[in-house]
């Protein structure tokens, strides 16, 4: 019998497999071999766990990154039942989660019924408590530390400063904030933004109309990703809303200037490794990033805390009251 049947939804959460490994767990990341605990490692692995869990008598343990306001803020579940091996759900005419219903429906099911929910952050923690009704035990992740370490400075060609922003282009990412905030610092810097979603159409508009040098990459491997935060004079990072806020701990941790909206899990993760800014203040945004291209970058090791080892050490602790 395994320890752990590790359910991963993308290879960033399984990172820190091997060095639980190193520390004597048995893991598996697929099969049907029994084990001990299920381990659905974000919500979309919940259910996958979940019927694990049932067919071989595991403890199941979830863990959560956020439960965004727009989805679940202000609204009601519908009723889930488990009835032969199935989810049925009885959906409400109104009131209900606005986005992914049945998605957040039957995720607030397995989380009231695991046998441990955890927390990537102090707010998602909160989050869960409030929408679900379900204690979470805050257990940080990390970044991959093995990645993203401090490296010599490189140059995105000649010219202008570049502000990198590496997320998913969705509204509550905000990278139109960085845009604004460009507009202001004139020719002197230009916008590198790097990820995937449908805002791309209104952030190149947006940029045209202000005159800002903007580029927008939505194909970016790993290798184009580390290397864009050596070649960035500012990281800019202005979401709305964040579980855990992976993007400044991957630029501190690789030692470039960070700039960040004041929103709860960057005051908890970065609040000393980078400049926080309010929501909707852009000349405030623009001044922190023309202070951030005058300075030198945050010490990286304002971020040990959440590399792969330590990481590793808060799991085996979470871990060992479900493995008795």
């Amino acid at each position: 019998m395994d320890d752990v049947r590790w359910f991963a939804s993308n290879p960033y959460t399984e990172l820190v497999v091997p060095a639980l490994r190193r520390h004597g767990l048995t893991i598996a990341t697929d099969g049907e071999r029994p084990a001990r605990v299920a381990l659905a490692m974000s919500g979309l692995a919940a259910e996958q766990a979940w019927r694990f869990a049932r067919r071989r008598g595991a403890r199941l343990v979830v863990y959560l990154w956020d439960l965004p306001p727009v989805g679940t803020g202000g609204r009601r579940p519908d009723p889930v039942w488990w009835i032969g091996g199935a989810f049925l759900r009885l959906p409400r005419p109104w009131g209900g989660y606005r986005r992914r219903r049945g998605y957040y429906s039957r995720l607030r099911y397995v989380a009231t019924r695991a046998d441990g929910v955890w927390g990537a952050s102090a707010l998602t923690c909160e989050t869960v408590a409030e929408r679900f009704g379900v204690r979470a035990e805050r257990v940080p992740y990390c970044y991959d530390s093995d990645r993203f370490v401090p490296a010599p400075r490189e140059h995105y060609g000649d010219g202008p400063a570049t502000l990198l922003t590496v997320s998913r282009l969705r509204p509550h990412k905000n990278q139109a904030a960085v845009i604004e905030a460009a507009a202001r610092l004139g020719d002197a810097v230009r916008v590198r933004l790097i990820g995937r979603g449908d805002e791309r159409g209104s952030l190149e508009a947006l940029a045209g109309r202000l005159g800002v040098r903007c580029s927008i990459e939505t194909d970016a491997d790993d290798a184009t990703v580390t290397r864009a935060y050596r070649e960035a004079a500012v990281a800019v990072c202005p979401s709305r809303f964040e579980g855990f806020g992976l993007t400044p701990v991957e630029a501190v941790a690789s030692a470039v200037p960070v700039v960040a909206s004041d929103i709860p899990p960057h005051r908890e993760f970065v609040g000393a490794a980078a400049r926080l800014v309010a929501l909707d203040d852009v000349a405030g945004l623009a001044a922190a990033i023309e202070s951030a291209l005058d300075s030198a970058p945050a010490d990286p090791a304002l971020v040990a805390g959440l590399t792969i080892p330590a990481a590793a050490e808060r799991f085996l602790a979470a871990l060992d009251p479900f493995l008795g």
